[in-house]
């Protein structure tokens, strides 16, 4: 007997493809599309938060530095030129003619001369308080992040010194 011999038809390579091929190559082209929309999406929430870390760091900085030059402030009875004189914080603060202290700070929040100033905080002195108040504002600001150079106003305080009364209204009040 003759020997059965199946007959098929040569198949040419690449002109069919199976449909499960393309099926899962749109998948897996979709599956790095969603992956790639999360990576930017949490890129971006991650930049955010630096960004917020960073300004909360630089508040805390100069939250600190204020406090500290207040307190300096209080217990020099409210003489600012102790200030100014180069015990409390070097030779950097600037004592302009209207009694307003500066000091200087870079973005590592070192004392700094003005021309590389970031952030600085300025103490002006508070007018019509009485002869025996003496006040001073406290106030941060740091150059703004755009291209013309705006001045952002970060916190400002007072800071209320009471003066020792002279020794005639001592007498007279007691």
């Amino acid at each position: 007997m003759a020997a059965l011999v199946k007959q098929t038809t040569p198949r040419r390579r690449g002109t069919q493809q199976p449909p499960r091929s393309r099926a899962f190559f749109l998948e897996l082209l979709l599956n790095m599309l969603v992956f790639a929309l999360c990576a930017v999406i949490a890129l971006q929430v991650f930049a955010e938060a630096k960004m917020t870390t960073d300004r909360s760091a630089a508040l805390s900085t100069l939250t600190i530095e204020a406090k500290d030059l207040a307190g300096h402030y209080k217990v020099t009875n409210g003489n600012v030129s102790e200030l100014v004189s180069g015990a409390v914080r070097g030779s950097f603060g600037e004592l302009n003619s209207s009694g307003v202290l500066t000091y200087y700070y870079d973005r590592s929040f070192e004392l700094t001369e003005a021309s590389n100033a970031y952030y600085w905080l300025e103490l002006a002195p508070v007018q019509g308080m009485g002869a025996s108040v003496a006040a001073i504002e406290v106030s941060a600001y740091q150059y703004g992040t755009g291209s013309d150079d705006e001045i952002e106003l970060l916190f400002s305080f007072t800071v209320v010194n009471y003066q020792p009364l002279p020794p005639a209204q001592l007498q007279r009040g007691g």
